[in-house]
């Protein structure tokens, strides 16, 4: 286990990036198997739906898992050591009283449990055992690896998303048309209750991660407070849509945030690019190479219009599975 002892190496670049300045290279965030890792043994196995919410949720059992991963992984170029602890894609939905949420294997499932907006009250219970959980378990990994590895920010992203796990995607496409006045209140609500959770959540990471965060699969450090944006759901809707059902949201976190990433899932959601472009405050965007669609570099054009706006960029690249390469390009000047 490496640990941080390369810290005082790779911090310089990373805060290059936010700078926009290239300190020696481009920065690179490589993991991959060794060649001499130890077979997993020992990890709990789950076999019940409760058994699979611990192996999400638990901090020793993610902790195991961690250890049993980091010892079978050598990083390289500008990578660090960190656990992500992954309680669900837009995850603050989890708060929301009444949630419909199912950890399983592959990933965590909600479940549509909105028949009306007037009956949705609020949008965060500080009480909701999953979020008592969640704090939990973040202080523990903390305390347990301090030194060791950083310990992610939750994937709580995406506010329009969150409200698609509520409502159902399919229904809340149809308030977008049939009550938009009705959604407008909805966005604005559920992005109050995302800060009320996040501010603190990221008060319990920061010493763990140097006094600023990390984001685990981007492998991104900042000192202060940073996250990825996303509206995956905005492949199903036009511009027009997105500048008024997302634009609020990007436009609120940009300014909360110290740094901001949007995560751009797929070639459908170019046909928004001017918008995020519009995002003064926004630092970069990842683009995400879906199946089916063309690999990174048929996209080099989308990435220098990005680059002209003033955006940094995080490209990523899978080798293989279990082989991930992250390539970190700061703005052009």
């Amino acid at each position: 286990m490496p640990g941080l002892e390369r810290w005082e190496e790779i911090r310089p670049r990373l805060e290059g990036y936010w700078d926009h300045e290239v300190v020696d290279r481009c920065c690179v965030s490589i993991t991959a198997p060794r060649a001499d890792a130890p077979m997993e043994a020992g990890v709990f196995a789950p076999q019940t739906d409760e058994e699979w919410q611990k192996w999400y949720m638990d901090g020793e059992i993610l902790l195991n898992r961690w250890r049993a991963q980091d010892e079978r992984t050598v990083y390289l170029g500008d990578a660090l050591p960190c656990i992500f602890p992954n309680f669900g894609t837009a995850g603050q939905t989890q708060y929301v009283p009444g949630n419909k949420c199912k950890f399983s294997r592959d990933t965590v499932w909600f479940e549509a449990s909105v028949e009306d907006w007037a009956d949705q009250h609020s949008f965060f219970d500080e009480h909701h055992p999953l979020y008592r959980q969640e704090i939990e378990t973040l202080s523990y990994l903390c305390e347990k690896l301090q030194g060791q590895a950083m310990v992610a920010f939750p994937d709580n992203c995406g506010i329009l998303d969150g409200l698609a796990h509520l409502r159902g995607s399919e229904r809340l496409l149809l308030d977008m048309v049939e009550r938009p006045e009705v959604l407008d209140g909805m966005v604005e609500r559920a992005i109050e209750a995302y800060f009320q959770s996040a501010e603190v959540l990221f008060g319990l990471i920061e010493k763990a991660d140097m006094g600023g965060s990390i984001h685990a699969w981007m492998h991104t450090w900042c000192p202060g407070r940073h996250a990825q944006m996303q509206a995956d759901c905005s492949v199903m809707i036009s511009p027009d849509m997105y500048e008024r059902f997302v634009m609020p949201e990007l436009r609120a976190l940009t300014h909360w945030l110290d740094h901001s990433i949007y995560h751009l899932d797929g070639q459908e959601q170019i046909r928004h690019l001017d918008l995020l472009l519009s995002l003064d405050e926004l630092d970069a965007i990842q683009w995400t190479p879906v199946a089916g669609q063309p690999r990174t570099s048929e996209f080099i054009p989308v990435f220098r219009r990005i680059q002209r706006a003033g955006k940094g960029l995080v490209l990523f690249r899978k080798w293989m599975k279990s082989s991930p390469c992250w390539t970190r390009c700061p703005r052009r000047r």
